[in-house]
């Protein structure tokens, strides 16, 4: 399933090779595929991913992983981040064109939407928990 980027397929910058935006690239999906684990989110990946898709970094990694990858709920609101980003810049000076194809890759293998199911079915196994507990309390209407 994991696309391996290569250094060719990307520009570098004036500060970093194309090999680090390719890195870059296959470590997110390596995240990403992982469930956002946090074993796949060493330091220098966090302080990449922070500086893209308009993200920021939340005082530090720990901070950052808590924000967005800690519950469904904040796996969805990442994923819809970082798909609704513009991905504005040059390649030569940002990570536009990683950003481009991150975005591709996560489209045509339907992440948002498995993670939006999951959620919908978290949603309502914990409404269907408080209607029981609120049956078991009340009774049932009728």
């Amino acid at each position: 399933m994991t696309t391996d980027f290569t250094a060719n397929q990307f520009t570098a910058t004036k500060w970093e090779g194309a090999d680090k935006k390719a890195a870059f690239a296959r470590q997110f999906i390596k995240f990403v595929e992982k469930d956002f684990a946090k074993s796949h989110f060493p330091k220098w990946f966090y302080t990449r991913l922070s500086m893209t898709f308009g993200h920021i970094a939340h005082y530090n990694r720990e901070g950052f992983f808590e924000e967005f990858f800690t519950t469904t709920e904040s796996k969805v609101r990442f994923l819809r981040m970082t798909l609704a980003h513009p991905c504005y810049g040059d390649p030569a000076w940002t990570y536009s064109d990683v950003e481009r194809a991150l975005q591709k890759w996560l489209l045509e293998h339907g992440f948002l939407g498995e993670y939006e199911i999951r959620l919908a079915q978290e949603q309502e196994a914990g409404e269907r928990a408080v209607l029981a507990r609120l049956q078991a309390k009340y009774g049932t209407a009728g």
